[in-house]
This record gives structure tokens, C-alpha cells and sequence, in this order.
């Protein structure tokens, strides 16, 4: 090899190293991490007047029970209640005056709101009567008639019937109802079993909540209260 040629090769190597050197100095890596926590979320169920001792209760009598839902959680929720009330194949029923007794299947407890016409005077419907705010959704009644029991469901709109209120944390909402009173029923002669003397009634009443943020889009919060309800009902129970 000629001297010229190894004189070439010595800067051909020597501009590689400074291409790699330099290579190596531009190079670079960087990691940011994001500590977020999800806002806590939590209701409660509250019945400010009911008293556990209700065990000799008769048809007509009416006893204190007042649903609410308190928002514990750090976030703002829309709220819905149901209250699954029992009925019995053909229970005799009467009007208020003791006449015009029929078999009916009706739920064995009315909902008492003070103020409002209640919904007992008429013993020939499964209807119920709720406080002002709570706005009965339209599948409400279901009737099982496996379990016998009538199911009804509300949604917390406040002033607007057509939207969804929102309950901010530590807010409560309004009463469903302020008591429940036993129909005005009586056992029929001719029945050897009894459907009501001696007989366990279970009112069961539960609260359900869902955020309100982002139940349409990234940007919109969907208020009706029949689609609210369709969201919360597709996350299963919760």
C-alpha cells in the first residue's frame, strides 16, 4: 500500500469515529409520569323517621318512612330509587268506606306523600303517589309475577321533569315519599290460607348513582332521565 492510500484510509476512519461520536451525543430519552386519583363516588340511603318496630301492623295504619339519598362522595351524581313492594293474588281489597270489596292483585303498600291526593283512595290501580322532584320512569311499574312483588322506579329531577338534577357532595335530595300506609284489605271466609294475617310484607327500597359528567361525550353530559337511567342500568349493579 503506497503511503498516499494509507494516509486516506486514516481520515476515512477517522471521520467515521467523529460521525459515531457525534451520533452518540445527539441522542437523548425522557419519561414523564402523571399522578392522577379517581374522585371518590358514594351514596347513601337515609330514612330520617322509620323505626324498626312495626310488627303488629293492621290494614289502614300508616307508618313513618322517608326515603332520601345523601350524595357522600366527592363528585356530583344523578340519583334514582326503587321500591319493590310485595302483592298477593287476589287479595280482597275495599274503598276507604268498606264497600265494593274485589280480588285484586295489588301491592299491599301505598306511598303516603304529605299534601298530595294519595294514590290508596283508588284500590283498583297498582299506582303510587311520590313527593314533587322524583319523576316516575316510564318501564315503572314491572310486575313479577314469579317473585310477586310490584317495582317501581324514580329519577331525582328537582324542577325540571325533563332533566336530570344533579346532587353535589354532602347534598341530599327531597323525600320520595314521607310514610307508607297497609291497603285497606281484608282475608276472605272462604280462603283457608291467609295472604295477609300473620304475614312478613318487605318493602325493599334501593338508591342507585351515576356520575354526572361525560355520560354522552367527551364534551356533552346527557340529562334525560330515561337515557340516564338506560347508561346506569347497562354497567350492571354498583
Amino acid at each position: 500500500m503506497t503511503p498516499k492510500k494509507r494516509i486516506l484510509l486514516i481520515i476515512s476512519a477517522g471521520v467515521l469515529l467523529l460521525i459515531a461520536a457525534m451520533s452518540a451525543m445527539l441522542s437523548s430519552s425522557d419519561d414523564v409520569t402523571n399522578r392522577f386519583q379517581s374522585g371518590k363516588f358514594d351514596i347513601v340511603l337515609e330514612e330520617p323517621h322509620w323505626t324498626h318496630d312495626h310488627d303488629s301492623v293492621v290494614p289502614n295504619e300508616e307508618i313513618p318512612k322517608d326515603p332520601q339519598v345523601r350524595n357522600s362522595g366527592e363528585v356530583d351524581a344523578f340519583i334514582f330509587v326503587e321500591v319493590k313492594v310485595p302483592y298477593y293474588d287476589e287479595l280482597v281489597t275495599e274503598e276507604l268506606d268498606g264497600t265494593g270489596a274485589a280480588k285484586r292483585s295489588l301491592p299491599v303498600v301505598k306511598f303516603v306523600c304529605s299534601g298530595k291526593e294519595p294514590a290508596y283512595d283508588s284500590t283498583a290501580t297498582a299506582a303510587q303517589t311520590v313527593n314533587d322532584g322524583w319523576l316516575e320512569l316510564s318501564e315503572s311499574p314491572v310486575k313479577d309475577e314469579t317473585a310477586k312483588t310490584f317495582t317501581y322506579t324514580y329519577a331525582y329531577v328537582g324542577a325540571d321533569p325533563a332533566s336530570m338534577e344533579a346532587v353535589t357532595p354532602e347534598a341530599v335530595t327531597g323525600q320520595l315519599f314521607d310514610s307508607i300506609k297497609f291497603c285497606n284489605a281484608r282475608e276472605s271466609e272462604a280462603d283457608t290460607e291467609p295472604f295477609i294475617e300473620n304475614k312478613t310484607v318487605n318493602v325493599r327500597v334501593s338508591a342507585k348513582g351515576i356520575q354526572t359528567e361525560y355520560l354522552k361525550s367527551a364534551s356533552e353530559t346527557e340529562t334525560d332521565p330515561e337515557r340516564v337511567w338506560q347508561v346506569l342500568k347497562g354497567l350492571g349493579e354498583g
